[in-house]
């Protein structure tokens, strides 16, 4: 009985071992991180370390199982933190960035959890931010989410094969509100065409209640009453209380020789604001991103480029040059040098002059701020 045993338990030892041959579980991450100069942080001149300047720093667990037939389930568990003070991002999410599981063959790819929507996965990869840049080039305040500050939590996303260059994908995430579906609901669709040199994108993103839904509000907003605002910066900070937000973005590259070529616009809307005890804003409000870059790399080792972007909002302006320059030191860790200006006009979303604010930095108390970073980025 005994000699039995061991032998059952020795043919399972060796059907676990075939199965794990068919499996995969890759731990990944990349540490990013750099001082950064600015010239007016509320008045004053600062220097400070800074976690992720060129990309978030990150590790993950990337898994996949074949399941014969062409298809794999996969998963992803994907946490941010920052370097300097090993703490959490995403506040305080263990797995902030992305935790999904999944299906993927030839019918294309299904997956649920928390995920990137397409102004995201279709959009970062033809930005400055992602090419050069950085957080100091990303349109102002990431308020397209291009820049990938708000993932997507209880989502189901499918992304078809590509066919001939192309494809399409759509996302729904459930608002889980009893009774009311609709509420807090957000819903999305892409599509990416490349053809040789050439690479274009097109993403949308509609959020309700965003306040809630999107950048982790504790309640929604509601005329009249207390609100507590969610969004820091005041470039959109008071469009914040609206009913819905849709976001809309294209983007293309374009590749000759050594130099790449691109150009983004992003439109983000938000619609029936309601004026709180705590902001005056009502109605609805639009900011248009427009941007172009070219980046070049005179060696393997050596890249560079340079962008401007320009948004506008129904009462406010924001110019914005940015330039940056990588030396690759081998294949998973290089170094950079990103600088940075930004210039405001008119008035901000709360109703005061509006004041230059670059993306994860504290704001001006002028029209104008210059930063300059130097970092560095080992992938493992």
């Amino acid at each position: 009985m005994y000699c039995k045993q061991i032998g059952v338990l020795i043919t399972l030892a060796g059907l676990s071992g075939a199965a794990f041959a068919q499996s995969s579980v890759t731990l990944y991450g990349v540490m990013d991180d750099g001082i950064t100069y600015t010239n007016n942080q509320s008045g004053h001149a600062a220097w400070q370390t800074f976690s992720g300047g060129l990309g978030g720093s990150k590790w993950g667990f990337l898994g996949r199982e074949d399941l014969g037939g062409g298809t794999a389930a996969i998963f992803r568990l994907e946490d941010g933190f920052d370097v300097n003070s090993g703490k959490l991002g995403y506040n305080g999410r263990l797995w902030g960035r992305q935790s999904y599981m999944g299906l993927t063959g030839n019918y294309g790819t299904v997956t649920l959890g928390r995920q990137y929507d397409f102004m995201v996965t279709n959009l970062q990869a033809l930005s400055s931010a992602q090419l050069f840049g950085g957080s100091l080039s990303s349109h102002v305040g990431d308020v397209d989410g291009v820049w990938g500050t708000y993932p997507v939590s209880n989502a189901v996303k499918y992304v078809t094969p590509t066919f001939r260059g192309l494809n399409a994908g759509a996302m729904y995430s459930f608002g889980g509100v009893p009774g009311a579906v609709g509420t807090s609901q957000q819903y999305g669709f892409g599509a990416n065409y490349a053809n040789g040199p050439l690479k274009v994108s097109a993403a949308f993103l509609e959020v309700n209640n965003p306040a809630v839904a999107r950048f982790d509000g504790s309640a929604a907003a509601v005329a009249g009453r207390a609100f507590t605002d969610p969004v820091a910066n005041s470039i959109y900070s008071g469009y914040a209380t609206a009913h819905t937000m849709r976001t809309f973005g294209v983007g293309a590259n374009y590749l000759w020789n050594a130099t790449t070529l691109g150009a983004m616009y992003t439109n983000t809307r938000f619609n029936d604001a309601v004026a709180t005890s705590s902001t005056s804003f009502s109605g609805s409000a639009a900011l248009n991103s427009y941007e172009v870059f070219v980046a070049h790399n005179f060696t393997p080792a050596v890249m560079s480029g340079v962008t401007y972007d320009y948004t506008s909002t129904p009462t406010a302006h924001y110019n914005q040059v940015a330039g940056g320059a990588q030396y690759q030191f081998s294949k998973r860790t290089f170094t950079y040098l990103v600088v940075a200006w930004q210039r405001a006009s008119g008035i901000d979303s709360t109703g005061h002059t509006a004041v230059a604010d670059l993306t994860y930095l504290s704001p001006s108390n002028t029209a104008n701020q210059v930063a300059v970073r130097v970092g560095i980025r080992h992938s493992f």
